[in-house]
C-alpha cells in the first residue's frame, strides 16, 4: 500500500447518549497505540482526530486538516449483553475504500474484536507488525469488561488537558482498579495523571509524587513488557527530580518500543531541566519525527535551539511551530496551551501585537493556571515588559508548579536574570 499515514477517529455510538463518546474515544486510542507497531505508518494522535464530529467536515476535508491519507472509521453498538463492531479503512482523495469487516461477538470480548479488526487490517494491507504481542491492545491489560469500561472512561477525561478532568480519569482508573488490581495500563494513565496534576496544577505537596511513584512501579511491575508502563515511571521520577532513574526508565520504554513520541517527549523535558541542551534538542528532533503534527515539540525545542546560539534553526523552528498551532487551534479555539507556548515564537519573530493579542487570549481563559501564567511570563519577557513577566512568574510560583531548572535553562526568560526578583524567585525555588 502507497499511502502510510493513518488518522483513527473515534468511533461512532449509534445510541448518540453522551454516555457512549468515552467508549468510541477510548477504543480509538487504543487503536491509535497498537498501530504505532506497524511498520512504515504515521498514525496521527488521539488529541488531534477527536475534536472532528462523526458526521462534519467530511473525510476529505478530515484527512486535509490532519495531513493523513487515510482515516479508519468505526461503528460501535452495544446491546442486550451483544457488540457489533463494524470498521473501514478510507482514502479520501480517491474515494476508496481499502478494506472494511464486520466483528459481531459478545459484549464482555470488546479486546478480542479490537484484536481481530487490527490483524485483518494488517494483514489486508499487507503491512508488517514489528511485536505481535506488543501489537495486542490486551498486553498489560484486564479481563473484566468493567474495569476496561472504567478504564475508557478515564481516557476520555484524560485526554481533555484541564485539572477538573485529570481529577475525574484519575477517579475512572480508581475505579478500574478496585475491579482488577492485576490492570498494569490502568496502573500507568493513574501514575501519569498524578505527575501531571502535579507539574501543571498542584505541585505544593508530595502527596501526587508519591503516589506517581507508586503507581508507575506498580505498572513496570505487572508488565515490564509493556513500554508505556515504563513511560509513566519515568515520567513519575522526574516529578521526584531523581533525573537519572527518570531517564533509565525512558531508555527502557524506547528500547521497547522505538516509535512512543512520549517517550522522546519526556525524556527532552528531562534533559532540558539538567541544563543538558544538546541531548534535549536530539530528543525533541526525535519526537517531532513521530508526531511531526504535534506543536508542542517545535515550540519548545525553539527555546533549545535558541540557548545553544542556533539561531536560525530556532527561526525556522518558531515559524512551523506557529503553523502547527494555527491549525490545532482550528480544530480546538480554546486550547490555552496551543496559544500560550505560540506566543514566545511570534516575539520571537516580530509578532508583537498578535503576540501581546494571544497571551491576554489564554489569561482570558484561565487567570489562575501556573502553566499559563508561565508561558504569558515567557512572552512578556521577550517584549520587555520585566514586571508583568516577574508578575505572572510569581502566581505561577504560588501553585508549586515551577521548577528550577526550567526557569533557568529557558531562553525566553534569560533578560530577567540579573533582575533581584528573579534571582529571589530562583533561589526559593531550588529551597523547595
Amino acid at each position: 500500500m502507497s499511502n502510510r499515514s493513518i488518522a483513527v477517529l473515534p468511533l461512532v455510538s449509534h445510541t448518540e447518549t453522551g454516555e457512549e463518546i468515552w467508549l468510541g474515544q477510548g477504543v480509538a486510542d487504543e487503536i491509535i497505540h497498537a498501530l504505532s507497531w506497524v511498520e512504515g505508518l504515521r498514525v496521527a494522535p488521539l488529541a488531534s482526530s477527536m475534536r472532528f464530529p462523526a458526521d462534519a467536515p467530511g473525510p476529505a476535508a478530515i484527512a486535509d486538516r490532519l495531513k493523513v491519507e487515510t482515516l479508519l472509521l468505526g461503528d460501535l453498538r452495544r446491546e442486550n449483553g451483544k457488540l457489533d463492531l463494524k470498521a473501514r479503512l478510507v482514502a479520501p482523495a480517491s474515494g476508496k475504500t481499502l478494506w472494511k469487516a464486520e466483528f459481531n461477538t459478545e459484549a464482555p470480548r470488546l479486546q478480542d474484536a479490537i484484536d481481530d479488526m487490527l490483524r485483518q487490517m494488517v494483514e489486508a494491507l499487507e503491512l508488517k507488525v514489528r511485536n505481535d504481542a506488543q501489537f495486542s491492545v490486551q498486553t498489560g491489560s484486564t479481563r473484566n469488561p468493567e474495569a476496561y469500561d472504567a478504564y475508557l472512561r478515564g481516557l476520555n477525561f484524560y485526554f481533555r488537558y484541564a485539572a477538573k478532568n485529570l481529577l475525574a480519569a484519575q477517579q475512572m482508573f480508581e475505579q478500574a482498579l478496585k475491579l482488577d488490581t492485576g490492570f498494569a495500563r490502568a496502573w500507568a494513565k493513574l501514575a501519569e495523571c498524578h505527575a501531571k496534576y502535579f507539574m501543571y496544577y498542584d505541585a505544593a505537596g508530595r502527596e501526587h509524587i508519591d503516589r506517581a511513584l507508586a503507581t508507575g512501579k506498580r505498572a513496570v511491575d505487572l508488565a515490564p513488557e509493556y513500554s508505556r508502563s515504563h513511560t509513566a515511571r519515568g515520567v513519575a521520577h522526574l516529578i521526584n527530580k531523581d533525573f537519572a532513574a527518570a531517564e533509565e526508565s525512558f531508555r527502557q520504554a524506547v528500547a521497547l518500543n522505538p516509535f512512543q513520541f512520549d517517550a522522546y517527549y519526556q525524556h527532552a523535558r528531562t534533559c532540558f531541566q539538567q541544563g543538558n541542551l544538546q541531548k534535549a534538542a536530539e530528543l525533541f528532533e526525535k519526537a517531532a519525527e513521530f508526531q511531526p503534527e504535534d506543536y508542542q515539540t517545535p515550540l519548545l525545542l525553539r527555546q533549545v535551539y535558541l540557548s545553544l546560539g542556533r539561531v536560525d534553526e530556532a527561526q525556522a523552528t518558531a515559524q512551523r511551530g506557529i503553523a502547527l498551532a494555527q491549525r490545532h487551534l482550528e480544530l480546538n479555539s480554546k486550547d490555552a496551551r496551543a496559544i500560550y507556548l505560540a506566543c514566545g515564537s511570534m516575539i520571537q519573530l516580530g509578532m508583537y501585537q498578535q503576540a501581546m493579542e494571544w497571551s491576554e487570549k489564554a489569561l482570558t481563559i484561565d487567570p489562575n493556571d501556573p502553566m499559563i501564567n508561565y508561558n504569558v511570563a515567557c512572552c512578556y519577557a521577550q517584549a520587555g515588559e520585566p514586571d508583568k513577566a516577574l508578575d505572572c512568574l510569581e502566581k505561577a510560583k504560588g501553585s508549586g508548579s515551577l521548577s528550577a531548572g526550567w526557569l533557568k535553562n529557558d531562553s525566553d526568560l534569560f533578560s530577567l536574570h540579573e533582575l533581584p526578583r528573579f534571582k529571589t524567585l530562583l533561589a526559593e525555588l531550588k529551597e523547595a
